[in-house]
């Protein structure tokens, strides 16, 4: 995957990862380790799943994703009741599988908090890990 800002490429800032190389979790999920500043952007910003390595979601089995918010970048966060959120899914009888490299999905961020997490939950065992960052959908 192109790491430049070119057409086609994913564009993000430099750094700007929730985590990277996280460990798809059992059903009891996992919130990303990185707060970042998000706030009031209309819209402007979007969260973006990409396969490190080889992801594999079992058949009829998914990853959710959803976010939590906080005023402060330490403070206490919790679920963003008005966020929605992402699932991606195995299909009936086969596993949804994901190359190094490849986008597994977009989330866009509602306005929020002044800082947000990712939370990753799944209902199977899928395995894998994955990169976890912010960027910009195009306008």
């Amino acid at each position: 995957m192109s790491k430049h800002f070119e057409y086609g490429a994913e564009n993000r800032w430099h750094d700007q990862y929730f985590e990277k190389g996280v460990t798809l979790p059992d059903s009891s999920g996992v919130v990303c380790a990185n707060a970042l500043a998000v706030g009031q952007h209309h819209g402007a910003l979007a969260v973006t799943l990409v396969a490190d390595g080889a992801v594999s979601i079992p058949a009829a089995k998914k990853l959710t994703v959803s976010v939590q918010g906080s005023d402060t970048e330490n403070g206490v966060f919790a679920d963003v009741a008005s966020a929605p959120e992402m699932s991606v899914s195995g299909g009936a009888d086969a596993a949804a599988v994901f190359a190094d490299g490849e986008v597994i999905g977009k989330l866009v961020l509602p306005d929020m908090a002044d800082y947000a997490r990712i939370k990753l939950t799944t209902d199977g065992a899928a395995t894998g890990k994955v990169d976890v960052f912010l960027n910009y959908p195009a306008r």
